[in-house]
This record gives structure tokens, C-alpha cells and sequence, in this order.
């Protein structure tokens, strides 16, 4: 369920966790049925809901070997608790109405597929919308103030950033870390044969 480019995220936590600070793991229950489009040339594979499942419990399990989950500690949140129940145009009304396709076109990882003449799914395309309401919705119910994630989720984790505040008028912040990567340049991951 993990790869050795998670490391990195998994001890920022950690230390951030020994700092005083209360983790929170996000799960993406429902946006692993997209997948993050960022700097691929193709779509992810579909994974079924066991396969999501199964994601979810290593992932949780392998983490809490190594973060302090539970009572005021850390916690593990799905993003299923608050995607799976939104309609279309609700999400439009609550997200969309707050980015321009212009400047979303403007995104590296969106450009370059682009450029390349790679195929890119609206499924895949609103990727980003879905983050950065997972973003506003960690601060709205659990006051969550920093995202942090690998150099690849720059675009997404900002999109959360100007979302709060442009519609909730809240200031949070983002961090990133550099990627892990082959000695050809490219992101080592589970998906890119890593």
C-alpha cells in the first residue's frame, strides 16, 4: 500500500507530530477512483472498492507504526465522509465557481500533458477541485491549518489554499517536499513501476 516516496511525507508528520502538532492522514477513499493526473502521460489504473479498502487498512496500519494515532493524537480521515455525498452541481456551487479553467490550464501538470498531446480525462482534469476541497473541508471540521505533500501536489495543495480563502476567508498554508526519484529523473511511486 506504500512506497518508499511516502517515507518522506511520514517523517515530516512525525517530527511535526514530536513538535506538539496533531497529524492528520487523509485517505483519498474517493479520489483514488480518479487518480491524481499530475505529471503522468496517462491515466491510473481503476481500482476497485475492495482494492481501495485494502489500501485504506495498510496504509493506516503501516503509518500507525509510526505516528501517535488516536485520542488527542493524530487521526485518519477519508475523503469519502465528504465527496461520496455531494451532487454535481453542488460541488460547481461550492468549488468550481471559485477557478478559472484559464489559469488551470496554466498548471505544469496539466500543461504538459497537454503539450505532449496525451489524452487528459474532465474526470482527471478536476482532480485539483477535489483536493482543494478535501483542503477546506480538513479546516472546516478539524481546524487543519497546513497540507503538506510531495513537489507534485504544489498546484493542487495552492488551489486549497486560495479556496479558503476566497470563499471561506481563512488563511491557510501549504508545504512541500522534493520528490523521490529514479536515477532518470522520474517519480518513483507503486503506480510507475517503483
Amino acid at each position: 500500500s506504500l512506497h518508499v516516496g511516502h517515507l518522506q511525507g511520514l517523517m515530516l508528520m512525525r517530527w511535526l507530530q514530536k513538535a506538539g502538532h496533531h497529524p492528520i492522514l487523509l485517505i483519498g477513499g474517493a479520489t483514488t477512483r480518479i487518480g491524481d493526473p499530475s505529471f503522468r502521460d496517462e491515466s491510473r489504473p481503476i481500482l476497485s472498492e475492495a482494492q481501495i479498502q485494502a489500501n485504506i487498512a495498510g496504509i493506516t496500519r503501516t503509518f500507525g507504526r509510526y505516528l501517535n494515532l488516536g485520542e488527542g493524537a493524530g487521526f485518519v480521515v477519508d475523503n469519502a465522509q465528504w465527496l461520496d455525498g455531494i451532487g454535481y452541481l453542488q460541488f460547481l456551487d461550492q468549488v468550481g465557481r471559485y477557478f478559472s479553467i484559464n489559469r488551470l490550464l496554466t498548471f505544469d501538470a496539466v500543461r504538459q500533458r497537454l503539450e505532449r498531446e496525451h489524452s487528459l480525462s474532465f474526470l482527471e482534469f478536476g482532480y485539483t477541485l477535489l483536493q482543494a476541497h478535501d483542503f477546506t473541508e480538513l479546516a472546516r471540521q478539524y481546524d487543519c491549518m497546513v497540507q503538506l505533500g510531495g513537489a507534485d501536489q504544489w498546484a493542487n495543495i495552492i488551489n486549497g489554499v486560495e479556496l479558503g480563502r476566497r470563499r471561506d476567508n481563512r488563511q491557510l498554508f501549504g508545504l512541500t517536499m522534493p520528490l523521490l526519484t529514479s536515477s532518470d529523473g522520474k517519480k518513483m511511486g507503486k503506480s510507475v513501476s517503483g
